[in-house]
């Protein structure tokens, strides 16, 4: 069990890092390109975070483990909407704008119902067992890309909407990097922070070598194959020894640890007074996660989940539900504390019931 659970850790940190390296190699190389940062926001960064899920998902296809796949895509998108989002309104009240109101959690709610009406097949289609057959996964990628096509549409018009406020910005930003500037002549008289500068300066240069942006690539393509084994593995070996499902696993041990950082990010996000930002990295990484991780994982074999049911699905829908409603419905338009705390509260009796289910 030491090794499984070792395993399971070790390949956890493989898929971050990884993830880490995938992305910033390729937004280097997307920019050497002239790729405009509205396209690398919209695709490489969104997709980035998601790497570690999808990694996981279809490398649990590969290796005949479909339950492990539907069950980590369901889990941590579970953790993020109702832990990771109770903890940052717990911590601040979270104040939902405009945008997110009326397009980004409407478009949430519909991913979650389409993975649920494309898994729920014992509900839905009256068969013995669930399973996301190689159709329903080919929809849930079309949905996917009409959300791409919809999102890089309506960031190229807000853009344009607020050119003339770009630029006036653009003009204080250049003034204060000149004090900025200034301010640095002087602590660069140290010899310490001299050295360290030389030294960042240094590591920006490498980093601005076109060779060094692929090798990154590399590194971070190969952290996460071997990361996305490990974890396969060890959460298989541990779901053996220790009686669980594969499901039941996926929808705890895996769907955590690969959604441990994004709590970590958002609660310093929220203590910054920025969690406005991670919100949106949250909701765009489980639209993400339920339109693409499936339906990617699907077209390699069907995915069949007896061990996920109609409370898993319900519970995603119902959280997706619940984080649109109450801002829509609130006076302040926001994530209080007290909403928050139930989140929380749903997190943990949901995490009960799985347990005692097996």
């Amino acid at each position: 069990m030491f090794h499984d659970i070792l395993f399971l850790l070790l390949g956890l940190l493989l898929l971050v890092a990884g993830a880490n390296y995938v992305t910033d190699g390729a937004v280097a190389v997307a920019k050497r390109f002239r790729v405009s940062n509205l396209i690398i926001g919209l695709t490489v960064v969104a997709l980035g975070s998601t790497l570690p899920d999808i990694v996981v998902c279809v490398e649990s296809a590969f290796q005949d483990k479909p339950a492990m796949a539907i069950g980590e895509v369901i889990g941590s998108n579970t953790f993020d909407l109702l832990l990771v989002v109770g903890v940052m309104g717990l911590v601040r009240p979270l104040k939902v704008s405009e945008v997110m109101r009326h397009q980004d959690l409407p478009i949430l709610l519909i991913a979650s119902v389409a993975l649920w009406v494309a898994g729920d097949t014992v509900l839905f289609d009256n068969v013995s067992h669930n399973v996301i057959n190689r159709s329903a996964g080919i929809m849930l990628l079309i949905v996917f890309i009409f959300y791409m096509w919809f999102m890089i549409l309506s960031s190229r018009k807000e853009k344009l909407s607020q050119a003339p406020e770009t630029s006036g910005a653009t003009g204080s930003q250049l003034q204060g990097g000149g004090t900025q500037g200034a301010g640095s002549g002087i602590v660069t008289s140290h010899s310490v922070n001299a050295n360290r500068k030389a030294l960042k300066m240094e590591l920006s240069e490498l980093r601005r070598q076109p060779w060094f942006s692929w090798i990154m690539i590399a590194c971070g393509l190969a952290a996460l194959v071997v990361g996305g084994n490990w974890v396969v593995d060890g959460a298989g070996g541990l779901a053996l020894k220790v009686g669980m499902s594969q499901g039941m696993v996926a929808l705890t041990v895996v769907a955590i640890g690969n959604a441990l950082p994004d709590l970590v990010t958002s609660l310093t996000a929220a203590l910054k007074g920025a969690s406005g930002i991670a919100l949106g990295n949250i909701v765009g990484s489980c639209i993400i996660n339920a339109l693409l991780s499936v339906g990617l994982s699907s077209l390699v074999i069907p995915l069949k989940a007896d061990s996920i049911g109609f409370v898993d699905f319900i519970t995603l829908v119902g959280a997706s539900a619940l984080i649109w409603i109450v801002p829509l419905l609130s006076k302040n338009k926001s994530i209080g504390r007290v909403f928050g705390c139930v989140l929380i509260l749903f997190y943990v009796g949901y995490m009960v019931f799985t347990v005692i289910r097996g």
